[in-house]
């Protein structure tokens, strides 16, 4: 009997918006081991099925490349979702007593003097207009070190844990990291502690546990709880049609739990990992022996779903400086001198001059190591407002990593609890007027990135802000439309449907090296895709944020479906 050499799967009279080249719009594709063998009319690829082939019939429905998130924290996120026994899940509460009441459940079943620690607090405005305070932390947990984790940079910790810390009265704001612990009128901690005064409990945490130092969250999980983590939040990417991911300063156990994922066949998310050394908490001497021999993997390392692509640096949150300007310069000098790819989240709100110094930085390493053509990014893009580093960014080849979902939440709290933002001093306030300051932090001028020849990716900067499978695009219409919680901050700043999806698909995959084998729906390129209940390219920009994905393939193989 001869061998039949026939397509996997077959996908009929749909409307496949491949964002090939020409942003060209299919009725059918083929697909043959992980890879897409043909696209065209329903014609011509429903005549290439065989007996074992798979045909669906789409029925008209819309067909898109799968999305890809340009900045997660893929792990951290999984904590958060799978809750239980990692982490107090408060991501969407929004008022003070739905948080207290979740984290009193926790302390009822948890064991007197173990620690309970919280997913990041929900981004948005609080209804109370206000943040908690470790007042209101001791009086549902006095027995307990409780900590909310407010954000990569920012923690809420009750009496206990601020005793842990060794954080009184008389303990000075940190300097480098640059923090602010926060008192209140009588000169006591209220328990929030803003970025450098964050890192000053955490080490002070990490040593008393006798765990290594990382570069964000303070809690360790071990490796079976975070593949655990990471199939949790892997089944709520696929429900929102996400299939590829860049990981943000992956450690070296969560490193290893991603390689074990992988080496078990559970992972179906393709990730990149973009390394994170704690930089801020090390000497200059200890961060060259950390980089000479703890990062021994070379970039690229890996395969279609697992590689290693670059190392982090945060330089600036809310206006806080990481490290000084000098440490800044010589870990890009010894990056690239190096040769490693650098994601740079530049600045989101305050300090004006980071852009300038981060990229004069680049420019002047440049000139030992070229920098064009390695596509170093710069994370959420916030910091980008000057015209001529538009052009400046666009001369080193840096791809820009925009987060509007991030926006789109944000700037509700900075819009709507300004005063006690201002008092708690969650951001440097070198502008009080709270609309200006909004439009400052969380204003993206997409269009203008997009007419400056930049390279522009979208992403979340998940779990920051967290995946909704009920509302999957919401971040591809913030992105579209401007729109946020606190109304358009960016008028004129709308973009198009192409250049949306490009931001989401092709052009995430272009700033990881892999515009060749994913990002579009081509011949030869591996069969990523996802099905959606209405066409994205003619419904209102408001469908946008309420399409539903039905179904989502990696590699052909159907990894959700609604």
């Amino acid at each position: 009997m001869p061998v039949e050499f026939a397509p996997d799967l077959v996908l009929t009279n749909g409307r496949i918006v491949t964002v090939d080249g020409a942003f060209s719009v299919a009725e059918a594709i083929a697909v043959f081991d992980s890879k897409i063998v043909a696209v065209g009319t329903s014609d011509e690829i429903g005549a290439l099925a065989g007996r074992r082939t798979k045909t669906v019939d789409l029925q008209g429905r819309c067909v898109v490349p799968g999305q890809m998130d340009n900045h997660v924290h893929f792990v951290l996120a999984g904590l958060d979702a799978l809750g239980g026994a990692a982490k107090v899940n408060i991501a969407t509460l929004q008022s003070i007593d739905e948080i207290l009441r979740e984290i009193k459940a926790r302390v009822d079943v948890t064991p007197a003097g173990e620690w309970i620690g919280t997913s990041c607090m929900y981004r948005g405005a609080l209804a109370d207009g206000r943040f908690p305070t470790r007042h209101d932390l001791d009086k549902v947990a006095p027995d307990h070190p409780v900590y909310i984790f407010q954000s990569g940079k920012n923690v809420i910790c009750n009496s206990y844990a601020l005793r842990l810390a060794g954080i009184t009265r008389d303990t000075p704001h940190p300097a480098e990291p640059e923090g602010w612990i926060v008192r209140d009128g009588a000169g006591e901690p209220t328990g929030h502690l803003i970025a450098g005064a964050g890192d000053l409990a955490r080490k002070a945490w990490w040593k008393a546990a006798g765990q290594p130092i990382k570069k964000w969250d303070f809690l360790h999980f071990d490796q079976d709880m975070q593949i655990e983590a990471l199939m949790a939040q892997q089944r709520i990417y696929h429900s929102c049609g996400v299939v590829g991911v860049r990981d943000m300063g992956t450690s070296v156990d969560e490193l290893d739990s991603f390689v074990e994922a992988r080496r078990r066949g559970l992972l179906k998310i393709r990730t990149d990992l973009i390394l994170g050394l704690p930089a801020r908490y090390l000497p200059n001497d200890e961060i060259l022996t950390a980089i000479d021999s703890y990062f021994g993997p070379r970039q690229h390392l890996g395969d279609d779903m697992l590689r290693l692509n670059g190392i982090k640096l945060v330089v600036v949150n809310d206006g806080w400086w990481a490290y000084s300007a000098d440490k800044l310069r010589f870990l890009i000098t010894e990056y690239n001198r190096r040769d490693w790819n650098m994601a740079i989240h530049i600045n989101t709100g305050g300090a004006g001059d980071s852009a300038e110094i981060v990229i004069s930085a680049l420019e002047e390493a440049a000139k030992t190591r070229p920098i064009d053509g390695r596509r170093l990014s710069f994370e959420h893009g916030f910091g980008l407002q000057q015209r001529d580093h538009y052009e400046r960014a666009r001369e080193l080849g840096v791809t820009l990593a925009a987060n509007p979902l991030l926006a789109y939440y944000a700037s509700a709290r900075s819009m709507r609890m300004n005063e006690i933002m201002e008092q708690v001093r969650i951001a440097k306030m070198s502008e009080h007027d709270p609309w200006k300051r909004t439009v400052r932090d969380w204003g993206m001028p997409l269009k203008d990135w997009f007419d400056a020849g930049l390279m522009v990716t979208g992403g979340s900067d998940n779990p920051a802000v967290v995946y909704d499978p009920d509302r999957p695009f919401l971040s591809q219409y913030a992105a579209l439309t401007g729109d946020t919680l606190a109304g358009v901050l960016a008028p004129g700043q709308e973009i198009t449907r192409e250049q949306m999806l490009r931001m989401y698909t092709i052009n995430n995959a272009y700033a990881c090296w892999q515009e060749n084998v994913r990002g579009s729906l081509e011949t030869g390129k591996l069969a990523d895709f996802a099905v959606l209940d209405r066409d994205i390219l003619t419904c209102s920009d408001q469908e946008v944020a309420e399409l539903k994905v039905l179904q989502t393939y990696v590699g052909g193989e159907l990894v959700h479906e609604r």
